[in-house]
């Protein structure tokens, strides 16, 4: 069991009583591995926004003898972006126990990743020139698709020789269904998951329009207490941004943020100090929303 690649356990369900049978370490976690599944507060510490409730749900099935697998993200006790996997059923000779894995499978969520960018790049390209915004699409059966990730890489280059910007985030804001799909570009982004989805309680959408912001400029993310700063931009190093929100009829529907590795990168920005860039990118960012939505 202790050449077994991943942590195993059982719990002894009428008592609530977990044993850990080999002694693996997940890298990252270190002598925490075991603690991830006996601590509940250390294990909501960890997880990224929006995944608690996968976890939760996996031991509310253990609690219930089903079996249950989940996948989900977490940041490390080195602020590094990991996956992973807890698999569990109800023991065979005895019902009251129920054993299970804890396994890092970060490599294989890389991977898969890749592919599904890669099939998406395949479907459609789209290119920012200048002032203007082209959205460059091939046909899927009879619809054209346009390519956001394309478009926010383009965006993404131009401001980074003007500036040397880090990174670069659009986020689609659904205030209704309380969330906000993040898409990335930049190397300080490697491995995000594009559209990732995350609960608009906390976001920066949510707090440039409770308190009504034209725009807005982090100066030191370590100084912040938003939870999305700390859960998204601190662990990749980012230090400040600059996020300017997108209105239709009035209501919040996007939010472009501009990310910087140094403190104070934005502080003497104004709220046009980016139209000549971002304003052709939303020439393409509103079509694909509208787009995109309507698969849903």
């Amino acid at each position: 069991m202790n050449d077994f690649q991943a942590l195993l356990w059982r719990v002894e369900i009428p008592r609530s009583r977990i044993e850990i049978l080999n002694e693996f370490v997940i890298e990252g976690l270190g002598e925490d591995t075991s603690l991830f599944m006996k601590n509940i507060s250390f294990r909501d510490e960890l997880l990224l926004p929006g995944e608690k409730g996968r976890v939760d749900a996996f031991f509310d099935k253990m609690k219930e003898r089903k079996s249950a697998s989940t996948v989900f993200r977490i940041i490390n006790k080195s602020g590094v972006l990991m996956w992973l996997k807890l698999i569990g059923t109800r023991s065979s000779c005895d019902p009251n126990y129920y054993h299970g894995t804890l396994s890092d499978v970060t490599d294989t969520a890389a991977v898969v990743t890749k592919i599904a960018e890669e099939e998406l790049v395949e479907g459609a390209q789209v290119v920012l020139k200048e002032d203007k915004a082209a959205a460059v699409v091939a046909p899927t059966g009879s619809q054209y698709e346009i390519n956001i990730s394309d478009a926010l890489m383009a965006m993404h280059e131009r401001l980074h020789q003007q500036e040397h910007t880090d990174g670069l985030l659009f986020s689609d804001v659904q205030t209704r269904k309380n969330k906000v799909s993040v898409h990335y570009s930049g190397k300080v982004f490697e491995g995000a998951v594009q559209g990732e989805i995350y609960p608009y309680k906390g976001t920066i959408a949510q707090d440039i329009e409770r308190y009504n912001l034209n725009y807005l400029i982090v100066d030191d993310t370590l100084d912040s207490i938003k939870p999305i700063d700390w859960a998204l931009f601190v662990p990749r190093g980012i230090r400040s941004y600059y996020a300017k929100p997108y209105y239709v009829r009035g209501v919040l529907r996007s939010v472009v943020i501009i990310c910087s590795k140094k403190t104070a990168a934005f502080k003497d920005k104004l709220i046009d100090s980016y139209d000549d860039v971002l304003e052709p990118f939303m020439k393409v960012a509103r079509p694909w929303r509208r787009q995109d939505h309507a698969k849903i």
